[in-house]
């Protein structure tokens, strides 16, 4: 930098402004060596500015650097996943698993999830289709207001060791009805979706999760996992909604159901109310309500349990992807 010499001793005669006392240069004591302004000038001054805005800048960015660091997802170890995968998948499915919200359009509420089968070991009786946009009509509806989290629901779960480097869990949520009159494309009793969450094992031999894949309108949407929009570490779950939005590559993925047909995104969407929309991307979505589950929510519903070979035999009409059989193709989907 111009008029920059190294030396420990200041020009006599500096002015105050050039931040001599006792005839040195005042500097921070992690720098070797000071400098000399031969000139307590305008352009001396403006040198020693430019130096002091260095300094901040390096020190903003290393804040950044260990920020980063300190917030990335939280690896499992091989031996602990091998543990997880052993106890029956319930803690392996908490490490990862997404908030999820809901919204309504229109001041009309939507339907949320809720239990597939009776006390009695029943089917859950379907809820009629009502006319649009009337989607959440006798259906099961969030219990508070705006801004809050839902009642509980349950999550029908499974899980899968596809291969020596990738594990596989589903997120079913069962509804008891789909969109609107009339029925056909625009609704149909019985609502199944999921929520796939696939770990990897890298090279480290540390699993993490690795992709999200999201029903949607019988397909997935998938998304790799430091591309997904708004995810949330374990010490925000008690925030409301997780915290802010818009961090990336922690442990949770927010997704949003769509308020119609419930349609699973990983944003939202508020842009598109009218009927055709619903049936496409464009779904109406937002974050009204939310709910994050515990463990006690959590149901296994593969074919090696009694509740996945309950569900198995019923008819589910047009909602066919229950959760034994989207277990059967866990590892393909």
């Amino acid at each position: 930098m111009v008029g920059l010499e190294k030396e420990t001793i200041c020009t006599t005669g500096c002015p105050p402004v050039c931040d001599c006392r006792d005839n040195t240069l005042t500097r921070s004591p992690k720098v070797e060596f000071l400098y000399r302004l031969p000139e307590c000038s305008e352009r001396g001054l403006l040198a020693r500015r430019s130096l002091k805005m260095l300094h901040h800048t390096l020190s903003r960015l290393l804040l950044v650097a260990f920020a980063a660091v300190a917030v990335a997802v939280t690896p499992i170890p091989d031996d602990a996943m091998t543990q997880l995968l052993n106890q029956g998948g319930v803690s392996l499915a908490i490490k990862a698993q997404p908030m999820f919200f809901f919204g309504q359009a229109m001041n009309r509420p939507p339907c949320i999830p809720t239990w597939a089968t009776t006390q009695a070991g029943g089917q859950t009786p379907s809820s009629p289709l009502c006319d649009y946009p009337n989607v959440g009509c006798e259906c099961v509806n969030p219990d508070k207001g705006i801004g809050n989290p839902t009642q509980r629901f349950p999550i029908y779960y499974s899980y899968a060791r596809c291969s020596d480097t990738v594990v596989r869990v589903a997120y079913n949520l069962f509804y008891t009805k789909d969109g609107a009159k009339p029925k056909g494309i625009n609704g149909h009793p019985y609502d199944w979706e999921r929520v796939l969450v696939e770990l990897r094992r890298a090279d480290d031999t540390q699993w993490r999760p690795y992709q999200l894949h999201l029903s949607q309108h019988s397909g997935y949407g998938r998304v790799l996992w430091p591309d997904i929009q708004n995810t949330f570490s374990d010490d925000d779950a008690g925030q409301p909604r997780g915290g802010d939005n818009g961090r990336k590559n922690l442990d949770h993925p927010k997704v949003y159901v769509a308020w119609s047909k419930h349609a699973n995104y990983q944003d939202r969407n508020t842009g598109w109310n009218d009927p055709l929309s619903q049936l496409t991307n464009n779904a109406f979505r937002s974050q009204d309500w939310w709910y994050f589950p515990t463990r006690d929510d959590y149901i296994r519903a593969d074919r090696s349990t009694d509740v996945g070979r309950l569900i198995a035999s019923f008819d589910w009409g047009d909602a066919s992807s229950n959760p034994p059989s989207v277990h059967d193709g866990l590892c393909t989907a």
